[in-house]
């Protein structure tokens, strides 16, 4: 190789070459990139260097020209980045929901064949019109190969360097499982929790113990899922009904839902028994771990003792029921009765198809009263607490698009599915509850790269629909394009106009069973502050605004809407400081941000433990920082 002219000679093997660049990074020096005149013995040569250019870099490519000489054999190909080309589609409104990546942008390489048979890249354009992302490359197609046998171990370095995804070892069996058991539950548990802090000092754990020093109850979290609880700890489900282990210990769960929709865990325990007791001093276990912030919302499961702990450590969070639970009791409850499918099916109208209290209120008694149930004491106990499970009552706060305890995504419905069972020993769990986190994190991982990796089309030319377009993941703007197709099945109509605000009726027809009817909702706009309010409440429930809300943008021809209906929390585009945070159960899987992120941390502490001891450099610190921080974008621009 002479680096005085750029020229390399790949006369030898690709292996060869890629020892050569190996070498250089090694060195310090930067990665490899591509030259005018570089010249390889084949184009199969070509093309492995640039792939492998490409899979260092971050990016995907693909051949996007190739020409024949006359000879009849290729001669000139155009290696390019895959996000090439244009978005635009012939056809100006699609269904079509599937991403796509094209970005114009311009990377590429030339490469030719010339008369000494040697190909010659003629052209080099390095620059993307996108951010690259190398440590995500192993996500990409060409670079996700699985081998017969795997082995996960210390060695692979982690999710980052494995070049397959957590679904393709989801049955794989840790041989660690058997060593850690035989140094017996409790020590392994006490173990663990020092291991893993001492890892980071962020992962949190308490014991309560009784007066043999027996442990009665357990909670932690890893500080991933403290950083987390930042973002998506404003409404949280707390599940008791997962399972009991052998040792009857209740296995508690304190589970958000992320931007993705993806549950993510802020915290479990294991709880000796369901008293108001124990929950409270699991409560304020988790709330200490959070540093004092309670969330705005709680769902949980139908018990006395969990609402009487709520109501003590959290008395501002709003407390829900879990709906799925209270309706799947139906059966238990009411399936002596004559006519029991019309109560059911009168039960759930008055549950699901109301908007306002008063529908809803009607409703209810209404069947009460036409199949003499005033005597039915469940049914009387759930009316006087509608206030804690009725959708028509909770739909005005917000809940993320969660009414359930175990919640079905893409049809993963428990957070440790295919980890624990009630058989596993605590030893065991432990070690699978690291297993299960990393899955949870790599799903993450994955969800965040398709979002900026992609880009799904506009099924409209609605400007409203490509404003959301560029900012939200995939799976909330998939939520909102249901919302955008079934308004073709709404029409708004302008009722009463007094001062700012303006009504509008949206009538839309809406399919129940085999029979189609018609739904009227009242939607107010104030046309000076553009804010809206529907009778559906999506938006407030949900983040998501609804198809009622879009037919009246479209009535008043709005552009674009307020930036306070476009949620911070769906966004695809900001940095989540949980994610650079370093898995205290997998050290190994640091990503280089995640590596700067904890080595800045730590110089930070340093510099601040020695700060503090003066009053006049600790201010001097703070106005450095402050000079810093607003440097700050400019030096990213760099």
């Amino acid at each position: 190789m002479d680096s005085s002219n750029n020229m390399v000679d790949c006369g030898g093997s690709l292996h060869e070459f890629i020892e050569i660049v190996d070498k250089f990074k090694d060195d310090g020096v930067a990665c490899w990139e591509p030259a005018m005149d570089m010249c390889f013995s084949s184009m199969d040569d070509a093309k492995s260097f640039y792939g492998e250019y490409a899979l260092r870099k971050g990016f995907r490519w693909k051949i996007r020209t190739s020409r024949k000489g006359q000879d009849g054999e290729i001669n000139y190909v155009i290696l390019a980045c895959t996000r090439e080309g244009s978005t635009v589609s012939k056809v100006p409104c699609t269904l079509k929901t599937l991403p796509t990546r094209v970005d114009h942008c311009p990377a590429k390489i030339c490469i030719k064949m010339e008369i000494d048979g040697l190909w010659y890249i003629k052209k080099f354009v390095p620059d993307h019109s996108h951010e690259t992302i190398p440590t995500k490359a192993r996500l990409f197609k060409a670079n996700k190969k699985m081998k017969r046998t795997i082995e996960i171990n210390d060695d692979a370095g982690g999710h980052e360097n494995i070049s397959f995804c957590e679904r393709d070892v989801k049955n794989y069996v840790n041989q660690e499982r058997r060593a850690l058991g035989k140094e017996g539950d409790s020590k392994a548990m006490m173990s663990y929790f020092c291991e893993m802090r001492e890892r980071n000092s962020n992962f949190f754990y308490d014991l309560d113990l009784d007066d043999d020093f027996h442990v009665k109850n357990v909670f932690w979290a890893d500080a991933r899922s403290r950083a987390a609880y930042e973002y998506f700890g404003d409404v949280v489900t707390f599940d008791t009904t997962y399972l009991t282990n052998k040792y009857d210990m209740s296995f508690v769960l304190f589970v958000g839902v992320n931007h993705h929709g993806q549950s993510t865990l802020l915290g479990c325990g294991l709880l000796s028994g369901e008293d108001t007791e124990s929950f409270i001093w699991l409560f304020k276990s988790w709330l200490r771990c959070m540093l004092g912030k309670a969330p705005i919302g709680i769902i949980t499961d139908q018990c006395k003792a969990m609402q009487n702990a709520i109501e003590l450590v959290f008395p501002t969070t709003c407390h829900r029921w879990c709906l799925r639970n209270i309706m799947k009791k139906i059966p238990k409850k009411l399936n002596g009765c004559n006519e029991y499918k019309k109560i059911k099916d009168a039960m759930e109208e008055a549950v699901y198809d109301t908007y306002t209290t008063t529908a809803l209120e009607e409703k209810w008694c209404s069947f009460i009263d036409k199949f003499e149930l005033q005597q039915n004491n469940w049914l009387s106990e759930l009316y006087n607490e509608r206030h804690r499970w009725a959708p028509t009552l909770l739909r005005k706060y917000f809940w993320a698009g969660m009414s359930t305890m175990q919640r079905s995504e893409s049809g993963h419905a428990a957070f440790f599915d295919g980890y624990i069972k009630s058989t596993t020993s605590l030893s065991q769990f432990l070690k699978q509850y690291d297993n299960a986190l990393i899955s949870r994190a790599e799903k993450e991982f994955e969800a965040d790269f398709n979002s900026m990796d992609t880009t799904i089309p506009c099924g409209s030319t609605s400007s409203i629909e490509k404003q959301f377009q560029g900012e939200y993941t995939h799976s909330k703007f998939k939520e909102l394009q249901v919302e955008f197709r079934s308004k073709m099945n709404c029409v708004a109509s302008l009722n009463i106009v007094e001062g700012c605000l303006a009504t509008y009726h949206v009538l839309e027809d809406v399919v129940v069973g085999d029979q189609t009817k018609e739904n009227v909702f009242k939607v107010v706009f104030n046309k000076e502050n553009h804010d809206f309010s529907c009778e559906c409440s999506l938006f407030e429930f949900r983040g998501i605004l609804c198809r009622h809300v879009l037919s009246v943008c479209a009535h008043e021809r709005i552009i674009n809407v307020p930036k306070k209906y476009v949620l911070t929390r769906w966004k695809k585009n900001i940095k989540r400081k949980h994610s650079y945070v370093k898995n205290s159960y997998s050290v190994a899987q640091l990503n280089p941000q995640m590596e700067r992120f904890d080595t800045l941390n730590k110089h930070f502490y340093y510099v601040a433990e020695a700060a503090a001891e003066s009053e006049v450099v600790t201010k001097t610190l703070h106005e450095t920082l402050h000079q810093f921080s607003s440097n700050l974008p400019h030096l990213m621009e760099v």
